[in-house]
């Protein structure tokens, strides 16, 4: 018992130091009692928007802004006095064909006048007379420059009953829209030859086959771009 009381007063001299009294926790300089997350000047921390203003809340009744784009348009056709065959290509190997009539004309060889307003070497036009089909060709930058008129030759010799073509995707295809090809004129040579030129109108070009959403569209002169 001598023995403790002879260490208390030392015991209590290294307790000190640690002690927290009213002035607060020694050595951090935080007062009694200050929370956690509290600043030694009092504010407390908190997350809020920069400029300290709450969004404002949003009701069944608030009108919420609708955001407006600028959405262009299709091309304009590359040439006035023409005729436009289009399909809507998907998929791979997609196809129509488009006829006019020829009412039984003897002919040797059949010139199309094409332009078209996109390539792509999955994409491809063909000719044929009768049942009988000429080249299939790519619409690829080679083969068809953008807006400019390209001829399209179907060597035949006998009676056309109707002369047309087809336009169609390929076997790697990956796109999903309206394709165009462009008729400036359609030339038959031989006997029994004519030429139609689209001036006024259609020249009774119609779709032959109903598969992909076909459409014979005619563009007067003033229609061409610039």
């Amino acid at each position: 018992m001598a023995l403790c009381a002879a260490l208390l007063p030392s015991c209590a001299q290294h307790a000190a130091p640690g002690s927290e009294g009213a002035t607060g926790i020694a050595r951090y300089g935080r007062p009694g009692g200050m929370p956690i997350g509290t600043g030694i000047g009092g504010s407390t921390a908190q997350l809020e928007d920069a400029d300290g203003t709450p969004p404002p809340e949003v009701t069944g009744n608030t009108a919420l802004p609708i955001p407006k784009y600028d959405v262009a348009g299709p091309p304009p056709p590359p040439c006035g006095g023409c005729v436009e065959l289009s399909v809507v290509l998907n998929d791979i190997n997609q196809r129509d064909e488009f006829a006019l009539d020829a009412r039984g004309a003897s002919v040797t060889r059949v010139i199309w006048t094409l332009l078209v307003n996109l390539n792509s070497d999955q994409l491809a036009v063909q000719p044929f007379v009768n049942d009988r089909k000429g080249k299939y060709t790519e619409i690829d930058a080679n083969a068809f420059p953008l807006g400019k008129p390209v001829e399209l030759v179907q060597e035949v010799r006998g009676t056309a009953q109707r002369v047309g073509l087809i336009v169609a995707s390929s076997g790697a295809w990956t796109g999903a829209q309206r394709v165009s090809v462009f008729v400036d004129a359609v030339r038959a040579e031989g006997p029994g030859g004519f030429r139609k030129t689209f001036d006024s109108s259609a020249e009774g070009f119609t779709p032959r086959t109903q598969t992909r959403e076909p459409r014979v569209d005619f563009h007067a002169t003033s229609t061409a771009a610039n």
